[in-house]
Order: structure tokens, then sequence, then C-alpha cells
């Protein structure tokens, strides 16, 4: 009925909005009216398609009618058996994957550089992780090799399922095929956080999931695909997973009202990365080749390349890496120069580094500002130090008690500094990119601590305290 020229959920909002029906239904907002001056204005071609639950759309069908066509197409649009629509960021759709493969106190190996909401579908699903350190390279966290997986798979057989990031939030991807056919030959399904990698497959990369075969992969595709902020997907591959337990898992975190412009955003970029992904993705390429290149020329900047990965890794060309330390300055010291007198916004910037993100909307302008104010900062001396803070160790401290008992537990907030030898009833994350620095029912050590103290102190940020306290069992655990 429909095909990849179609985008059925968001042609049938814009097909109502224009038949101007007298509304006397939710939204109360009724089209943008009910909103103040501004969001009127500046919102008024939105407001009409910021729909609820109508009955006969269109040719007697209902908008639920042309969602779930929007999903059949983009399944088939981006190799998957099937694929659900999400709109609560592709932290929901983590979420659905761990309710959906296990029972509380069942196993599940989880590769350590994993986003925080994964310790959220931990302590929801009620699963019991056994982390697998990654794969450092030059300071960055990426997929632990087949090999280490493998391992982990011969000790923990009774594993459920192996979840893996890939690729990382700094770009760096691993060989997810290696790592499939371990989970394979173990007879259990690999479940992938590609949240940062879905453009992959336009760029002729292999290791994207539905190439390497994934049983299960998240997308977020707000973050490079296009659409709009809090969409994502959810992609089922093989049937070792039950579509009746993802739509369950679906529905217990889900909304029961979604918001169809959130729907239609990801149906229309299917529809656009259908019809012109390649030569989108390969213009955006282009800009970050180029921007790699002109940094890699200046003295005082140090940018990651795939010169520095081991066999079996690759660079995301679409995210740029580099230092400033050689010139003297710390990653969070450039990042404020160049936001505040560059007017330069970066991705984000972490002790030593900074990245950056490029679109295929990138100008030719705005690549020429982030040249030239990186030639100006290398040529001088930030007047702070040289951060000497070694990474985080995402490895982890002894698991005491599983996330789900301890996040339940009885918990009282200590001062960061008087955390060092505690149970954790919470977890703390460096955020972005939000891998946990420890997890509910871990034992903090004095080295997280330590480490903790010193990012602030460099201006980074740690999501999940409480003020300067975190959160940790109440008994002396």
């Amino acid at each position: 009925m429909f095909t990849q020229k179609d985008a059925p959920l968001f042609d049938a909002l814009l097909a109502y909005a224009k038949r101007r029906m007298l509304p006397f239904h939710m939204p109360g907002h009724r089209g943008g009216g009910f909103a103040e001056r501004v969001w009127r204005r500046r919102g008024k071609n939105l407001f009409p398609l910021d729909l609820t639950e109508l009955t006969e759309v269109a040719s007697g069908r209902d908008l639920d009618f042309f969602w779930r066509a929007a999903e059949e197409l983009a399944a088939r649009a981006f190799g998957a058996r099937c694929s659900y629509f999400l709109v609560n960021g592709a932290s929901s759709g983590i979420l659905a994957a761990l309710l959906s493969v296990g029972r509380p106190g069942g196993k599940i190996l989880i590769a350590r550089n994993c986003h925080l909401s994964v310790i959220n579908g931990l302590v929801l699903s009620g699963l019991l992780p056994v982390f697998i350190p990654p794969l450092w390279i030059d300071g960055h966290p990426a997929l632990p090799t087949p090999t280490a997986v493998a391992e982990a798979l011969r000790r923990h057989p009774d594993a459920v399922a192996l979840f893996v990031t890939n690729p990382g939030y700094q770009g760096i991807y691993g060989p997810l095929a290696g790592v499939a056919a371990a989970a394979k030959s173990a007879g259990i399904p690999l479940l992938v956080d590609e949240a940062h990698g879905g453009h992959l497959r336009y760029l002729d990369r292999k290791v994207e999931a539905s190439a390497a075969g994934a049983d299960l992969w998240v997308w977020g595709t707000h973050k490079l695909m296009g659409s709009l902020t809090q969409t994502g997907l959810l992609h089922l591959g093989s049937e070792n997973i039950s579509t009746g337990r993802v739509e369950q898992a679906l529905s217990l975190i889900g909304s029961t009202s979604p918001s169809y412009i959130l729907l239609a955003s990801l149906d229309s970029i299917r529809r656009h990365l259908y019809l012109h992904g390649r030569e989108l993705f390969a213009r955006a390429a282009a800009h970050g080749e180029r921007i790699r290149e002109e940094l890699s020329k200046l003295p005082g900047i140090k940018v990651l390349t795939g010169k520095e990965l081991p066999p079996g890794y690759g660079l995301d060309p679409l995210k740029v890496v580099f230092s400033l330390t050689p010139a003297g300055w710390p990653g969070h010291a450039a990042e404020k120069v160049l936001r505040g007198k560059y007017r330069i916004q970066v991705e984000y910037a972490d002790l030593h580094n900074l990245y950056l993100i490029i679109s295929p909307a990138q100008k030719p302008g705005e690549i020429k500002g982030l040249l030239k104010a990186c030639r100006a900062l290398a040529k001088t001396r930030s007047p702070g130090q040289d951060e000497k803070t070694a990474p985080p160790p995402y490895s982890g401290g002894e698991l005491l008690l599983p996330p789900r008992e301890a996040v339940c537990a009885a918990s009282i907030r200590v001062p960061l500094r008087a955390a060092a030898g505690r149970m954790a009833a919470g977890w703390v994350a460096a955020y972005p990119p939000g891998i946990p620095l420890w997890i509910p029912g871990e034992k903090i050590t004095g080295e997280m601590v330590e480490w903790a103290l010193a990012f602030q102190a460099a201006g980074g940020w740690l999501r999940g305290l409480e003020g300067d306290m975190t959160r940790v069992l109440a008994d002396g655990g």
C-alpha cells in the first residue's frame, strides 16, 4: 500500500490539519490558540500537527493505522524484522530491551562502557549484571574484543543475553560481527546500544548492527540522523527475541499519549534518509575529514585518527576528537573559550579532549569559523594548568548487591568525599557521555571518589549527585 516515497503518518497529519475541523478534543492548546503569543508566532505551522488519538483521520483510518504503517516502512528501510518508534529517546528502547530478555535474577553480560540508561534498565528488570571491561584506546572506551567477549561467555554460560555499546560516544566502533558470532555460538541474543551509529549504514560501515547480525539494536535518531530531539528507534533482527515481549515492555514504559509530531518526525526522516541518506552523509564525512586534516596540521593540537586504532576498530567520520593539551589547554578550559569568545559550541569536553559532531547540514562558514578559532587557541597558552587525572575506572567496583535491591534498600546521603568504602544506592556518571562511574550495589572505591572530585574541579559535571552529596546504603554497607 505504501512505498518508501511515502510518509504515511506525517502525510496523514498534514492532511487532517488542512481539513480545519472544529475541535472539541485534546490537546487543549487547540492548534496553538491557548499558547503564549511567542509560541503562537513561532509554532503556528507545527501546533496544528500536535494531535492526539483521533478516529477517521483519512480514508476511514485512525492515526494508529498510519503509525504502524510507518513503522513497517522503517523496518524495510533499515534492514530490520520489526521496528518501533520511540518518543522518549533511545533510553526508552534500552529499558525495553532489558525488560524483554530475562527475569529478575537472570544474569546478563554488559560491556562496562554502557550508558546510564542500561543501569536504569537493570533496576527495572531485576537482571544481574556481569561487566566486561571495554577496550581502552587512547583514553577512550570502545567495544570489547571478540576474544574478551567469548571468554566472558565461557565463564558465564547461564547468561541470558549480551549487551554492548557500539560505536561509543567518541565515535570509535569495533568488530561487532565477531562479537555477534560469539553470542550466537553461545546461544544467547546480542543487544546493541547503537544510539550514535545508525548513520554508519549510509557510509558502508559494515559494523552497523543490522549488517553485523545483532538480535536487537537501538538508535537515537535525533543524534545524527535528523529527527526531532527525544526520538529513536528500536529494531529487531532475528526471532530470538519475541515481538510480544518487546511490545509489552514498550507499553510498560511508554506514554499512552505519544507525541504525534515526534512520531511523524521519525516517519519523515526515514523517507528522507531512504531517498538521500548516502548523499547527505557522504557530504558530512567529507566535512569531518577536512576538519581532521586541517587540525592535524596545527602544532599544539592532537587529533584522534584511525591510525591510533587497533585492527578491526574504526572511527566514525562524523565525530572529530581533538586535544589542545599539547598547547597547554585542558579540555574544559578550551571549551569555555571556544563558546564564550568565538561562539562555537562543541558537543562536549572532558579533562583533555574536545568532541565535535559533524552534521550533513554543517555550513562552510561554520567550519571556517571553527578552524580559525582553533588556530588562535593553538598559538596561545591556557592560564590554567595541565590536568593529570587518569580516565575514569569504568571497569567498576565490586558488585555487592543487585542494582534493583540496592535502589530499593534504605539509603542516606553522604558528602562525596565520605563515600569511599560505602555501597552505592544510586549511580553517578560524568555527563556527557553518561557512562556510570559507579552503579547501585557497587562498592565505591577511593580511586573513584578522587577521580570524581578532580573531574568536578576541572569543570566537569557529574550527574546523579544531589548537590555535593551522593546516596549510599543506610546500613553502612
